[in-house]
């Protein structure tokens, strides 16, 4: 795939931009030579140059954002192409934008643009804003009046009208109200257009040599371009031809709830509230219609404005009022359907949530419970398409209307059609729910609500993602270079290329490479494992768990992550464990009590603090030094065997001959904890321990796989006498 390219990109001038003695190197802060980082850039240089597919597992400590950022730089720069880079978390764009690419701004020696593309969902529409303030009709409930008009206000001052720039966290119908949404957007025909923060942020972004975006909206970019033609105005991104996934071992997470639906009572019901305010009905967009077109005083115009008024008040209206409340009663008589043969001891439910689940099966659909779920889904789906259908004479009599009075009415019947096409898309959906086809798991969830009353939710998704990634994002663009810490287990990358369709590629066409971290675990790093905890199915666990956390918190005087595998087991560690270890002057921080960024700020602060957390806190966290001297993990990390999707998979593995736990439940156990571990060296300074509590680590034939797949660090395994010594005495010469 080599072109004229060949003479602009040097792909060895590009490595020495970061060896010893460069530009870079002088000028950043605390470097060292890394081979592994040189090595990056050597294969990703090479690999924008040539084309094809390059997969990286980079140890932490590489310095990958600089290996892939460097050649991305050079090659946008020569070539006059755009590079996208991806990224799942936050904290890694972050870290992109605000320390990385201004250093190499700064330091590399080469003028270059970056933009950091969002979403239309992040950012105020300025139309709806006057249109809110010209129109009281359009005004959401009295309980979130008030922050609709703190919104108003600070649309007047914001530069970039994004949620980066709100003080504030709007609850998520405020922001509906106000927010860019790509159905109800006039595009060019706005008259705000020229100063819509959305499309001036896409401006930026075409004129950028680099597009940092996250994973869900790369993915809506393609599809866009598989539906619409892939050219330059077919996607949410300006075209480009070279990509860089961050943080890739997400792709088949991230793909599965891209591909995948949750019907709720809250999908049906916004859309009709915002059609038509359930409690004070004369808000709305229906109302604010209705009297517009009441007012309508081009004589020519009057009798399509009159009978579009007259559809509006006498079916319309009625029908909205009539599909809220036939909506209520259906979802709650499918929740007590479900209930019915949903027995909660049966389930193996979640506990992160109390979400239990029920799997859609041959089995199921021959009961009389399927009959009736059907009846209800059927009748549901067809109310709301002859709903959707009743719209239609109200939108093509508008479209009769002369240009002047159409233009007054155009944001309100963009708005009407726009809230159509979304219950259109529910009732398509819901039917989907209701089909056979084997390529889709489908189940249904109940979780408390809000309002502490089950809810229930009709979900679906795709058993295999790896044939979509395959024709959507590996045959979009000429060079991908897919890259995270944790891509293999036991050095193999067999488990991430099954996963994500990569397997089927042409052997040939992918280049592999695998480098070590830097660092040096054998001197920085403790593994402990007491062997003599029961095994956390049994008897007495959590009892013998509490009692070795309290000992090692005490060990460490805070400064560690606990991180469980689900919200129970940590509110039942945190109610044995809080007041004791507080009275020895370790605060205990526990998940859900504060937003991610907060937690972390006080974790910081505190030296002695100990976090206690779940799932968002395994990965993208980055504490260095002694404020994280210990990461304690109660429990392996596989996931919940009976979570309907796990199931389908395992069934399609074992269906082609293979294992489902050695193939897919153990290797995605793996990576969860070596994300884990992850967590606490994080520099060449850092020392601390590891405490895997898990007995089944050295009880089990399974355990060698995790342990073949961790860093090189000592390990210390015996009983409970022995193991926690070796921690107080790890600890004894630390002083926090």
């Amino acid at each position: 795939m080599a072109t004229e390219a060949d003479s602009a990109i040097d792909v060895e001038r590009i490595t020495a931009e970061l060896a010893p003695g460069s530009r870079l190197a002088k000028r950043l802060p605390g470097y060292e030579p890394r081979e592994s980082q040189l090595e990056m850039t050597r294969a990703v240089a090479r690999t924008l140059k040539d084309g094809g597919l390059l997969v990286v597992e980079a140890g932490t400590g590489t310095g990958k954002s600089l290996a892939y950022l460097v050649p991305a730089i050079e090659w946008a720069r020569s070539q006059g192409e755009r590079v996208v880079v991806s990224t799942r978390t936050i904290n890694l764009q972050e870290q992109l934008l605000h320390t990385d690419l201004p250093f190499l701004q700064r330091h590399l020696g080469i003028t270059f643009t970056a933009a950091l593309v969002k979403g239309r969902g992040n950012y105020l529409c300025l139309r709806k804003a006057h249109e809110l303030r010209a129109e009281p009709r359009l005004f959401a409930d009295d309980t979130v009046r008030a922050e609709i008009e703190r919104l108003l206000e600070w649309a007047e001052s914001t530069e970039d009208g994004s949620l980066a720039d709100l003080g504030f966290l709007p609850r998520p119908d405020a922001w509906e109200s106000v927010r860019v949404e790509p159905d109800d957007c006039l595009r060019t025909r706005c008259p705000e257009y020229e100063q819509c923060f959305f499309y001036r942020a896409r401006r930026a972004a075409a004129n950028a040599d680099l597009l940092i975006v996250n994973h869900s909206l790369l993915l809506i970019d393609l599809a866009l371009r598989a539906e619409l033609g892939d050219d330059e105005h077919g996607g949410i991104l300006p075209r480009a031809s070279r990509l860089v996934v961050d943080e890739a071992h997400h792709l088949e997470d991230v793909s599965t709830d891209h591909l995948g639906s949750r019907m709720t009572l809250a999908r049906v019901e916004r859309p009709l509230a915002r059609l038509q305010n359930t409690r004070v009905p004369e808000r709305g967009i229906l109302p604010a219609l209705l009297e517009r077109l009441f007012h309508v005083s081009a004589v020519e115009d009057r009798p399509a404005a009159e009978g579009a008024a007259r559809w509006i008040e006498e079916r319309l209206r009625r029908r909205a009022t009539e599909l809220h409340r036939d909506s209520a009663r259906v979802f709650d008589a499918l929740r007590i359907h479900v209930s019915t043969v949903l027995p909660r001891e049966a389930t193996g439910a979640s506990d992160a949530a109390d979400e239990r689940t029920l799997r859609v099966l041959p089995v199921l659909r021959e009961t009389a419970v399927w009959n009736d779920v059907r009846a209800l889904v059927v009748g549901l789906a067809t109310e709301i398409e002859a709903f959707v259908e009743d719209v239609h004479p109200v939108l093509d009599r508008i479209s009769s209307l002369s240009e002047e009075t159409a233009a007054r009415l155009l944001f309100l019947t963009t708005q009407l059609a726009a809230q159509a096409a979304r219950l259109a898309a529910t009732a398509a959906d819901l039917l989907a729910f209701l089909g056979d086809d084997p390529a889709f798991c489908r189940w249904f969830a109940i979780r408390p609500d809000r309002a502490n009353l089950p809810a229930v939710s009709l979900c679906f998704a795709p058993v295999e993602v790896g044939p979509q990634l395959r024709e959507t994002l590996f045959g979009a663009f000429d060079a991908v270079v897919l890259t995270s810490a944790t891509l293999t287990v036991e050095k193999r990358f067999d488990y991430f290329f099954d996963r994500t369709g990569i397997a089927g590629l042409p052997p040939d066409s992918v280049q592999c490479v695998r480098l070590p971290s830097p660092f040096r675990y054998e001197d920085q790093a403790l593994l402990v494992i007491p062997e003599d905890l029961p095994e956390p199915d049994r008897a007495g666990y959590e009892e013998r768990l509490h009692a070795v956390i309290e000992r090692i918190l005490r060990a460490s005087r805070g400064g560690a992550f606990v991180l469980f595998t689900s919200y129970a087991a940590l509110r039942r560690a945190f109610s044995v464990l809080a007041d004791p270890l507080d009275a020895s002057g370790i605060e205990i921080l526990r998940q859900g009590e504060a937003d991610r960024h907060t937690l972390l700020q006080r974790f910081r602060r505190n030296p002695r603090a100990a976090l206690f957390a779940t799932d968002s806190f395994w990965e993208g966290v980055d504490v260095r030094g002694d404020g994280l001297r210990a990461v304690l993990i109660p429990r392996l990390p596989f996931r919940v065997p009976t979570e309907p999707i796990q199931q389908a998979r395992m069934e399609a593995i074992e269906a082609r001959g293979g294992n489902p736990f050695d193939d897919y439940g153990l290797p995605q156990a793996v990576i969860k904890l070596r994300q884990g571990f992850g967590r606490l060296i994080r520099s060449r300074e850092d020392t601390g321990v590891v405490a895997i509590l898990d007995s089944r680590t050295v009880r089990r034939r399974y355990g060698e796989v995790f342990l073949a797949s961790l860093p090189p660090a000592p390990v210390v395994r015996g009983p409970a006498t022995v193991v926690l010594p070796e921690v107080e005495k790890f600890f004894r010469g630390i002083s926090v």
